[in-house]
């Protein structure tokens, strides 16, 4: 159970906590700074248990590292501690003004009883005067509350600012100055970034906001204390002495809250596996229609769920019950006290009442206080992951060092051995031995994992050899001055790095060269045409702030950039292999005029673009094997004449982009995006990050560089110069396939001519023939691995490579809120719960303004002269008033619980509504969408699990637990004003002309504070994108030797954003204080106009206080519903997503009743004219004008170069995806005619990547055909040769499997896959054949199942790989660049000596020679 809670409930200490699934109240807002305790006083409940949940939650592991609390300011200089000093006095004078107000209402109240002892006019006027004082202290605290309010929140926000700077500055300057193996270790893909700014954030909350928020609510505690033994010992006292038993009964359910929150979220857990797992393996649940099954199984575990959700409702019905009955049963025990005071003169009404209430305002400043440890706990961690990263800086720039006085460039590698320090036991190079001779250009080649990749990083002294030493004309560039040397080598990549700045800033990158340096520079690079084009020229700005560049472009600024260095040494990765022809040239050409006089180092690929070089070095494991040019090598027929006639045999159709498709010549090099989108799913879950998965980085990497397992130093996490290495993420222009970012998970598979397999794979599977130049390439896909590498990388959100039209789709994504109406209508089922959770809110609601008339009775029986009579009211009053207490224990039972019930049905029924289909409702959900719209990153198993677990319970929120305090708050306004009418109507009415000040008053105090921090967080995102483009592309800031720049930049935007937070600071210190201002001085006004109601005989004494004291009571109750508008603000957002999902229209109608249902079908199928691209690549043709047509009952297997579109043709078939264009014809009739699940149902899919669930291996198998009997199960493992092995099982077919069972081998899997086809029984069979990937034993046993499978009389379409495969069938189709190039039986495409013979040779016994295994 435990495994998902790192998702579905509490996060690893680095991140903070995500909202919790407990469901215990609205997922917990941080607590807001400065408001006052008592309006906070009805969310500190909720507010306590969320902070302790996280508290217990993170005691299951031992407590992370933290700095000592005063290690938050250790970045702090003079002017933070005057700022911090400033900040505490003012929260200080802040926090005790409530409760000085008290005070001075003891006096209004002692004024009000009893009066002057003048008579007649004189008395009354008197009585004015003193009112007119004491209404111009209340305006003095107003003034005072003001100036402390903007004072405080000014100050701290200023400081905090200002220390989190220092505390950025230094951490970038050391991250900037990291060794290279530092982001071996830590990845280079920007999340270090993000991580340092979550973590920066954490301190700055720490530091300004929760610090002040701490002093305020402290000083609110002892001041309250002070203020209530000065005005009445005795009753400050009792009021102590009670306090225990109500904290008890909070205490008390809070500790069964925690329980039943933990058994909540391990509840859910259980229904966010099934969620997982359905949208992880969403083809497979789609092949074999098993949507109903799936929302049978998710609304059955949301079962437990509800039940512990109306438990939690119950603990709190009764838990806040109990609180506020036991309160209020306190304050009728200290009333009735009181008269005891009262008729033995110890005190007086005003001083008993200030008494009172001064003590339970200190208890809440401390409830308040002790809020903000959680943040204060969080920041301590924070800064210790920080500090110690700052503390542990290791300066990469070694100042000492010689300076060669003239330079010749001549570069020799002198028996260099080397590995990389993560990876210390994988050798790289093995005794290596170059020379490049100066003003000449060597190009290095060889297969993968041949070493040729740590050449530059060796050179640019990325890392120093193991053993042996690396010279420029004779000296080991080891004693040479670090940055002198790289001021001398020039790099260029396939990937340049660009900043997030102008066009000129990023030619210049750290130099300071001139206007017209640049621009000679950008000429030479042929950039200048292209810039001069540009609106804005050189100041435009680029990068992913900016605009984007084609490949062909940005690598012209690349050369452009080395061009200004003007440097003796050249170092060129593979820089045009990414681009089509006509670019090819252009930047060939800038490159030919570069390399003049320069010596040249060439990491090639591909070995047609280094024929003319002056030396061509061909390595293979770590070591140079043969040296020459390029006919002497071809003479040789050495490893260099093997590499190159395997790369002539994959001359491929380059892909076309959509536009001009139908112009364009066929034969081009060949790319494709359906590694993105091939019909693959991961074969676990996205959380599972099985160790089967992390050992092999190879299968989504088989590209020719460092992310090959042996030279790689860590699988995750590349060493990242290597990026330079690889392709640049293959744009529109129809360029070599390449691989993406390492954070990316659309990763590219490289071209066929990479023949040798990596070790990882040959770890990975013994039988698949590691000669082969097909079998790695064909057998893995990319997909089938997306959300195991997805799991690693979380910054995709601004990433410049996710396709456009996602992005489009994301700023649509706002769509319109739902109405209240809308949520109603949701909860329709449950309006009886709704009906006495309403009974129970208005009851609590309407005793806000009951117990203050109660009170003031009661003052105003304290003032009356006869003591008999005072007796007996005053016991009556506190009866009522305890009578009142036990009503309250009922009345928010009633409230919670059903509430409480309503709100868990109603996220049951959302999370199911989301999650499948609700066909009385006529909504949508995930389960109804076709394949497409779960390729889109924003809908990834992540994101969908997240807001099925979050979400939903955003509704419940937004309605139920609104609902739930608006009545309580309606009662309250609509029982005030009947007894203020009652009572005197014009006070009354001046009372009511102040809410809407009071009202825009806590929304604006409420909303300044929601966004304490929101504005400035967002400019900091913006500042951290510098910085993320600095530490994506470290390897090019590093060569440039620009760190400086970068870290300039980063400085230039933290001024900035301080001068933005000076102004912000003030802004917000300003609207807090005089929000805090308007409150105290409504209350003046009203006691100002009550006196003056007196004075002139309006109204009596008595009246008077009842009225006054009502109204002051009453005033948070009438302004709390404003103050809540700007969290409905805030879940606006969720609520939208929640809808968008239920009301989404899919685009392939899985559910039409009137398509057609034929009884029989005969099989034959026909793809006619196709044209299909994928929908989050629509630029990327993968089919075009394809045609292929199988009759009934024959096999037909498709074959081709990987990446060419075999995998979408059972996609198609599947429905998963509608072609662009053309049709796909099943017995004559258009596919999209038939119904979606009746055509499902006709066919059987076997996927290259078995998919197996997290269950037993008797319902995997019968996942085809829920009604089969035991027989027929077992014959169907019989016929896919699997009954043997799991009858061998100690569990047999109960055996549980998958994430947490027993871990079957890939045939195994295979086996369970083919049986369950078997038991399908569907007259159309698509295989995409997997025994490549399978071990040699098992493969021949799937084999044997396969050849079994295809014998039957069924129309059959195999994605083969395999010679073996080919003898069985009817008709070869070979497919290239997404058409058909040949086409026949094996044999006559065997004498036709084509591609066909070319991808099949290492079948047929040519072997070439196996990579070496560490």
């Amino acid at each position: 159970m435990m495994g998902s809670r790192g998702l579905f409930g509490w996060s690893p200490p680095h991140i903070q906590p995500l909202t919790p699934v407990s469901e215990v109240s609205e997922p917990p807002e941080s607590p807001s700074p400065y408001l006052d305790a008592a309006a906070e006083a009805s969310g500190d409940a909720a507010e306590v248990e969320a902070e302790e949940v996280m508290e217990e939650e993170e005691e299951i592991e031992p407590p992370p590292a933290a700095v000592p609390f005063s290690g938050l300011f250790a970045c702090s200089d003079s002017l933070d501690w005057v700022l911090m000093f400033f900040g505490s006095v003012a929260a200080a004078a802040h926090g005790t003004a409530l409760v000085f107000y008290l005070h001075y209402f003891a006096k209004i109240i002692q004024v009000l009883g009893l009066g002057s002892t003048a008579q007649g006019q004189e008395r009354f006027d008197q009585q004015f005067d003193r009112f007119k004082e004491l209404s111009l202290t209340i305006v003095f605290i107003a003034a005072g509350v003001f100036v402390a309010g903007w004072i405080e929140v000014s100050c701290w926000i200023l400081t905090g600012e200002r220390q989190t700077a220092v505390i950025r500055s230094k951490y970038v300057q050391v991250l900037l100055n990291q060794d290279m193996s530092f982001f071996d270790t830590y990845g280079n893909n920007g999340d270090i970034v993000s991580q340092v700014l979550s973590d920066v954030l954490l301190i700055q909350t720490a530091l300004s906001e929760k610090v002040g928020n701490y002093i305020h609510n402290m000083a609110t505690f002892f001041c309250g204390l002070i203020i209530g033994f000065i005005n009445c010992w005795e009753i400050a006292l009792i009021t102590l002495a009670t306090g225990p038993f109500i904290v008890a009964a909070g205490g008390i359910s809070n500790i069964f809250l925690h329980r039943l929150a933990e058994n909540i979220q391990d509840a859910y857990a259980e229904a966010a596996s099934i969620a997982e797992q359905a949208v992880s393996y969403i083809r497979t649940l789609y092949a074999f229609t098993n949507e109903t099954l799936a929302k049978y199984s998710y609304a059955t575990s949301l079962q437990a769920t509800l039940r512990y959700g109306i438990l939690i409702s119950l603990v709190q019905g009764l838990g806040l019950g109990f609180t506020y009955g036991l309160a209020i049963c306190s304050c009728a025990l200290q009333l009735w006290v009181g008269r005891f005071l009262v008729t033995h003169d110890k005190a007086h009404g005003g001083e008993i009442i200030a008494a009172l209430f001064a003590v339970i305002l200190s208890g809440l400043g401390l409830n308040q206080a002790a809020t903000n440890f959680y943040s204060f706990d969080q920041g301590r961690i924070a800064a210790y992951r920080l500090f110690e990263m700052i503390s542990h800086s290791s300066s990469g720039l070694n100042q000492e060092g010689n300076i060669l006085v003239s330079i010749q460039g001549n570069i020799e590698f002198r028996n260099v051995y080397f590995s990389y320090l993560s990876r210390p036991e994988i050798p790289i190079l093995s005794g290596f031995y170059l020379t490049v001779p100066a003003k000449k250009a060597v190009a290095l080649v060889g297969r993968n994992g041949s070493g040729k990749s740590s050449i530059i990083p060796l050179m640019e002294r990325f890392y120093d050899p193991t053993l042996g030493e690396v010279l420029l004309d004779g000296e080991n560039i080891k004693n040479l001055k670090l940055e002198w040397l790289r001021s001398q080598i020039g790099l260029v990549t396939q990937e340049p790095a660009l900043l997030s700045l102008s066009i000129k800033d990023n030619i210049d990158y750290g130099r300071d060269a001139t206007h017209d340096q640049i621009e000679e520079a950008a000429k030479i690079a042929r950039a200048h045409t292209f810039i001069s084009s540009l609106e804005r020229g050189y100041e435009t700005q680029v990068g992913r702030a900016g605009l984007a560049l084609t490949e062909e472009q940005k690598i012209k600024l690349s050369i452009a950039r080395a061009v200004l260095l003007n440097p003796t040494i050249l170092l060129l990765d593979e820089v045009t292999g990414g681009l089509d022809f006509e670019s090819e040239r252009t930047v060939q050409e800038a490159l030919d005029l570069l390399m003049l006089g320069r010596s040249t180092i060439i990491i090639a690929r591909q070995l047609c673009l280094i024929r003319n070089v002056d030396y061509i070095a061909v390595m293979e494991e770590g070591q140079l094997v043969e040296m020459g040019t390029h006919d002497e090598l071809l003479a040789l027929d050495g490893l260099y004449a093997e590499l190159l006639r395997c790369e002539e045999a994959a001359k491929l159709p380059k892909r076309m982009p959509v536009s001009n498709y139908k112009e364009t010549s066929t034969f081009q090099i060949e790319k494709d995006s359906s590694s993105v989108h091939s019909f693959q799913e991961s074969s676990s879950p996205k959380f599972a990050k099985s160790p089967s998965l992390q050992r092999v980085p190879g299968v989504f990497c088989p590209q020719d560089d460092a992310f090959n397992s042996q030279e790689s130093p860590k699988p995750h996490s590349p060493p990242p110069e290597k990026m330079l290495e690889n392709g640049l993420p293959v744009d529109a222009g129809g360029k070599e396939p390449s691989i993406r970012r390492q954070d990316s998970f659309e990763r590219r598979l490289p071209e066929l001519p990479k023949l040798d397999v990596q070790s990882t794979q040959k770890q990975k599977s013994n039988d698949s023939d590691p000669e082969s130049p097909v079998s790695p390439l064909l057998t893995s896909d990319p997909r089938n691995e997306r959300s195991h590498s997805q799991t690693f990388s979380r910054s995709h959100s601004h990433s410049d490579d996710i396709p456009m039209k996602v992005k489009e789709a994301k700023d649509v994504h706002h769509g319109k809120a739902p109405s209240f109406w809308r949520l109603a209508q949701l909860s329709f089922a449950e309006w009886l719960y709704a009906v006495l959770g309403s009974i129970g809110a208005a009851i609590f609601g309407s005793f806000n303004p009951l117990l203050a008339y109660v009170i003031a009775l009661i003052v105003t029986a304290y003032y009356r002269h006869e003591n008999h009579h005072l007796q007996d009211e005053v016991d009556r009053w506190c009866l009522i008033i305890a009578f009142m207490g036990i009503v309250t224990v009922v009345a928010n039972f009633l409230q919670h619980f059903y509430f409480g019930i309503m709100g868990e049905k109603m996220t049951e029924r959302v999370r199911r509504m989301m999650f499948s289909a609700c066909f009385v409702c006529h909504v949508t959900a995930m389960l109804r969408n076709e394949v497409g719209w779960f390729d889109n990153e924003e809908n990834s198993v992540d994101n969908l699990s997240m807001r099925l677990a979050n979400d939903a319970t955003f509704v419940r929120a937004a309605f139920s637990n609104r609902l739930s305090i608006f009545i309580q708050d309606s009662a309250a306004v609509i029982v005030a004003i009947l007894i203020g009418m009652l009572l005197h109507w014009r006070v009354a009415l001046v009372a009511f002309a102040t809410l809407p000040v009071l009202a825009v008053s806590a929304f604006a105090q409420k909303l300044w504070l929601a966004g304490f921090s929101k504005g400035i967080q967002e400019m900091h995102r913006k500042a951290s994108l510098v910085l993320e483009d600095a530490v994506r592309n470290i390897y090019t800031v590093v060569a440039f030797c620009a760190g400086n720049k970068v870290m300039d930049l980063y400085r230039l935007q933290l001024k900035k954003i301080f001068k933005q937070s000076f102004f912000h600071g003030m802004a917000i210190g300003f609207a807090f204080g005089f929000s805090q201002f308007l409150l105290f001085a409504c209350n003046a006004l009203l006691l100002w106009y009550t006196a003056l109601s007196v004075k002139r005989g309006y109204i009596d004494l008595p009246t008077a206080i009842k009225e006054y004291m009502v109204f002051s009571f009453a005033t948070f109750a009438l302004v709390e519903p404003f103050g809540l508008a700007p969290y409905i603000l805030k879940r606006r957002k969720s609520l939208i997503s929640v809808f968008e999902i239920i009301d989404r229209v899919p685009k392939i109608e899985p559910d039409d009743n009137s398509a057609l249902k034929p009884p029989n079908v005969y099989g034959s199928i026909e793809l006619k004219n196709v044209d299909f691209c994928y929908p989050t690549r629509p630029e990327m043709l993968i089919l075009s004008n394809f045609s292929l047509k199988v009759n009934g009952g024959q096999t037909v297997a498709v074959v081709g170069v990987s990446r060419s579109g075999k995998s979408t043709i059972i996609s198609l078939i599947e429905r998963f995806y509608d072609p662009v264009a053309g049709q796909i014809l099943l017995d004559g009739r258009d596919l999209k005619l038939y119904n979606l699940r009746w055509l499902r149902n006709h066919l059987g899919l076997v996927q290259q990547e078995p998919i197996i669930f997290s269950t037993t291996i008797k319902e995997n198998i019968i996942y085809a055909r829920h009604n089969a009997s035991e027989a027929e199960m077992k014959e169907a493992a019989r016929i896919a040769n699997a009954h043997h092995f799991i009858s061998s099982l100690p569990h047999g077919y109960d055996t549980h499997v998958g994430m947490r069972g027993v871990d079957l081998t890939p045939g195994q899997k295979q086996r369970i896959a083919i049986a369950r086809v078997v038991l399908k029984n569907a007259p159309i069979l698509l295989l995409d054949e997997a025994s490549s990937c399978i071990e040699s034993e098992s493969s021949r046993v799937v084999q044997e199942a396969l050849d079994t499978l295809i014998m039957g009389n069924k129309t059959t379409i195999l994605i083969a790989h395999r010679a073996a495969m080919m003898r069985h069938v009817d008709n070869i189709v070979v497919l290239n660049g997404g058409r058909i190039v040949e086409e026949g039986t094996h044999d006559s495409l065997v004498s036709k000596n084509g591609l066909y013979v070319r991808l099949m040779q290492p079948h047929f016994g040519k072997g070439l020679r196996q990579h070496r295994l560490v």
